[in-house]
C-alpha cells in the first residue's frame, strides 16, 4: 500500500472564501525573474542599428540657419539630431529657454541641451510668446 493511497482519489478542493485564480494569473507566478534590472534592455540597445553621421546638403544648412536665427524665447521645437557616442539620430520636443551663441547650443527650459552642429532638423510647433 502507497503513502498516499487513503486520499488518491478525494474530489479536488475548492474553496468557498477564495475564488480560483485565473489562469493568466497562475502563469504569471512561474514567469522568469529579471534578477538583472535593465539588462534585456541594454542587450537590446546594444543591437540597434548604429550610423554614422550623414553630411548635410548646402541648401539644408542655409534653411537651418535660417530657421534658428528665427527661433526665440519660448519657442516649442521638433529637433532632430545625432549622438556621436551613441551612433544615431535622435529626436526632441522641448521648450527653447536660450540659444547660446557662443558655445553654439540650444538649451531647453528643462536644461537639456544641444549643440548646433549636430541638427539636422528642426520645426517650431509653438510659438509661447
Amino acid at each position: 500500500m502507497g503513502k498516499y493511497d487513503d486520499i488518491i482519489n478525494l474530489p479536488h478542493h475548492v474553496s468557498k472564501n477564495h475564488p480560483q485564480m485565473s489562469l493568466e494569473n497562475r502563469a504569471a507566478q512561474f514567469a522568469p525573474f529579471a534578477a538583472l534590472v535593465g539588462y534585456a534592455e541594454a542587450i537590446t540597445a546594444s543591437q540597434e542599428i548604429k550610423e554614422d553621421k550623414k553630411l548635410i546638403a548646402e541648401d539644408k544648412k542655409e534653411e537651418l540657419e535660417e530657421t534658428l536665427h528665427y527661433l526665440n524665447k519660448g519657442n516649442f521645437i521638433e529637433v532632430k539630431y545625432y549622438v556621436a557616442s551613441k551612433k544615431n539620430y535622435f529626436v526632441y520636443k522641448g521648450m527653447i529657454k536660450r540659444i547660446d551663441q557662443i558655445d553654439k547650443l540650444i538649451i531647453f527650459v528643462n536644461r537639456k541641451t544641444i549643440p548646433i552642429k549636430d541638427i539636422i532638423d528642426i520645426k517650431l510647433i509653438s510659438d509661447e510668446n
